[in-house]
């Protein structure tokens, strides 16, 4: 990719501006819900892939299983691409050949919709980077800044050019936490604490100005290949000050000052992200021990609908790109059996009370085996099934598959009978 000449964001003007509000009254939203049966569902044929073991046809066959329509997967951009002396990008053949087949065993699975979510990104020749999360400082790597914007816009632009059947493009996952969220300043160390790490975070006005960028770099170049083409807002965390924070969201973009490198502002949110997602996990305002408050939990996500409204966005379309609960590897039935009640009661509230929910993805299909993510063991026994080189279970349902399955299929689905 050819270097473009630079200006200052401060020096830029606002030359065009476009709005979202007409005053005029309104219809009712109408949605689209062929594609709400979702899952999350993980290769790990590729050379990051999250867990050794999970094959592409294994994956498939539970995905069918299930009859899943829409499929979360995940692709670290720095895996499938490399970048050359002029930001110019080569694909990775092995790479492209394992997501290939994932993708295509997927499709004959029965899935019709994909969401990218990018995993880590791609840099300007010339910038080394802490982890696969950083963002050059818009304030001190202006230069880098921009390359980096036009460098992932331009992966995202090549991959739906390869693979027409993505539609939906995620820049990133669960940017919003203090700490440690995924986008970070160089010389954020992964695995570090907050003290080593304390001068590499962003502020959320920051986070949320470099977000909105990439989303609107990312939209621009994935429509001018599809026009039936979507990005994704990074999925947001299901934290206490969610409504504070995409309200923030939607006021960076009213502030004329997006999006950088542009010699204009675009105060339009249709124009940075057609979808807006966030993960409802239960948090703590919401949980009673391990009881959950569904009425809160529904009055609290509702809110955050709100905030869309407040920002004269009504009808915007939302994903769960993430939802779940671990099991922490126990073997207690009762506790297994409340994971498949909530998976239960949360499809029934979303369905009865968030029309503008048209996808959910259950986080994740298998548990992982060979690595660990997370001390305690949560990260790695969200799984609809057991890893299919678990020693007692050998990849066989558990209680919440069954609930998930009949979720999608009706209560008189067998699930075992499909597998």
């Amino acid at each position: 990719m050819k270097k473009r000449l630079l200006f200052p964001l401060g020096l830029l003007f606002p030359l065009v501006l476009t709005s979202c509000g007409s005053g005029a009254p309104q219809p009712d939203p109408t949605y689209d819900y062929s594609y709400f049966n979702g899952i999350c569902a993980l290769s790990g044929e590729f050379n990051n892939g999250v867990d050794r073991g999970l094959t592409n046809e294994w994956t498939a066959s539970r995905v069918k299983a299930l009859k899943a329509k829409s499929c979360r997967i995940w692709i670290a951009m720095s895996g499938l691409f490399s970048v050359g002396e002029e930001d110019d990008l080569t694909i990775n053949q092995i790479y492209y050949n394992v997501m290939l087949d994932h993708i295509e065993k997927l499709k004959e699975a029965g899935v019709e919709n994909f969401l990218l979510m990018f995993t880590a990104f791609v840099y300007p020749t010339g910038y080394s980077t802490s982890t696969g999360y950083v963002v050059p400082n818009p304030k001190e790597e202006y230069d880098y800044y921009i390359r980096f914007l036009n460098l992932n816009a331009e992966a995202a632009k090549q991959i739906i050019t390869m693979f027409p059947e993505i539609k939906n493009y995620e820049p990133g996952n669960e940017p919003d936490p203090e700490f440690p969220g995924c986008i970070h300043k160089n010389g954020y160390v992964y695995g570090g604490n907050e003290y080593i790490n304390k001068d590499f975070c962003y502020l959320p006005e920051e986070k949320v100005s470099i977000i909105n960028d990439l989303c609107w770099y990312v939209r621009r170049a994935v429509k001018s290949v599809d026009s039936k083409a979507k990005v994704v807002y990074p999925g947001l965390t299901n934290q206490i000050d969610l409504t504070n924070f995409v309200d923030l969201v939607y006021k960076k973009i009213e502030s004329h000052t997006l999006p950088a490198g542009q010699q204009y502002s675009d105060t339009n949110p249709d124009n940075y992200f057609d979808v807006l997602n966030w993960h409802p996990y239960p948090n703590t305002r919401q949980v009673n021990g391990t009881v959950i408050d569904w009425t809160k939990w529904v009055n609290d996500n509702k809110a955050v609908y709100d905030v869309v409204k407040k920002h004269n966005d009504n009808g915007k379309e939302v994903y769960f790109s993430e939802i779940g609960w671990t099991d922490f590897g126990t073997s207690s039935e009762s506790t297994l059996n409340q994971i498949a009640n909530n998976y239960t009661t949360a499809f029934r509230y979303i369905k009865e009370e968030m029309p503008w929910v048209t996808v959910v993805f259950p986080f994740r299909l298998t548990n992982l085996k060979y690595q660990a993510l997370d001390q305690t063991g949560g990260e790695e026994n969200f799984g609809l099934f057991y890893h299919p080189d678990d020693d007692l279970h050998h990849g066989s349902p558990k209680p919440a598959a069954d609930a998930v399955a009949k979720i999608y299929n009706g209560e008189n689905y067998d699930l075992d009978a499909h597998l």
